[in-house]
Formats: C-alpha cells, structure tokens, sequence
C-alpha cells in the first residue's frame, strides 16, 4: 500500500478526541476504521488554523471540563506545519484567485467586478461559496501535497483545486 501524508481538518481531529476518550457513536466507528487501516508509518499533520480553531473552541466552550487537557494531547500528537509568506503567495494567494475567477459576481456586462479599494480584498469569502479558515488548510494541504481529511464539503475549493489536492472524508 502507497504510504500518504495526511492533514486533518478541525471536524475530523473533534471526532478522533471522541474517539480516544472512549466515543462510540457513527462517526467514531467510521474514523476507528479508516485509523486501523492506516499503514504503518503514516504521517499525520496539523496546521496552525485547526490549532486556533480547536484552542477558541475549548476556551469559549469547555472551560471547567476536562478538554482543554484532552485537546492538549491531540494537538501535541501531531506535527504542525507552518504557515508563512511562501506558502500565502504560493498557494493560498492562488487557490483564492481560482475561487476569485470562477465565483466573483459579474457586472451588467459580464465582467467580474473589480474595485481598486478591493485590491486587498476583491470579493467576500461568502460570495467565493467558501469558509476562510477551509481556505487556509487547504492552501496548506496543497503546498506539502497532503491528503486533506475533513467532513466539509468545500466543494467550491474541490472545483478550482482539481488534482491539486485529494480530499477524504474519515467519517464515513
């Protein structure tokens, strides 16, 4: 079996917490087989938006529980990749133009619309059909060439990302 590198989304590394303290339900049984089936030596990756993502949510949600100490120990299980100025330009500056040229509103005569004071920011992630946060993992998932593994459907992402990325989705 073909030994693949892995980045987890924020969705799947919530259900593999479940999983490790003991969850029993659908979605659990679904990761507990992909994991086992896994080949030895696999790597699994992080990337610092899951990080933020899951270290908000245990401040906001779990203050008085026991899961910032269990999202401690998933996060310190795996690596975490960088994000950095190469990676922004490289990859997430064209994922966003891809997203920009195929979703962007088009004006009366079918021009994408294009401000100069939008330069920073042409078009709202909302009107890109996308998640920011979704574009920054995948942005980085394509730059170290990863397995994205989520249960997002991301599908405008999967439309301009082609080949350049191959996503699966462990809970099923």
């Amino acid at each position: 079996m073909k030994l693949r590198y892995y980045l987890l989304d924020t969705n799947i590394l919530g259900h593999l917490a479940e999983l490790k303290s003991g969850g029993n339900s659908p979605e659990c049984k679904a990761l507990e087989k992909h994991w086992n089936h896994l080949p030895e030596g696999t790597t699994i990756f992080l990337c610092p938006i899951t990080v933020g993502e899951v270290e908000s949510g245990v401040r906001v949600d779990y203050s008085n529980s026991d899961k910032p100490k269990l999202a401690k120990e998933m996060l310190s299980a795996f690596r975490c990749l960088e994000i950095n100025a190469n990676l922004a330009r490289d990859y997430y500056a064209d994922l966003r133009a891809r997203l920009f040229n195929h979703y962007a509103p088009k004006d009366s005569d079918n021009r994408k619309k294009r401000r100069m004071d939008e330069w920073r920011e042409p078009t709202s992630p909302r009107s890109l059909q996308i998640e920011e946060n979704d574009l920054w993992i995948a942005a980085v998932a394509m730059a170290h060439n990863l397995v994205l593994v989520t249960r997002d459907k991301m599908d405008a992402i999967k439309k301009v990302a082609g080949s350049d990325i191959v996503f699966e989705n462990w809970l099923e």
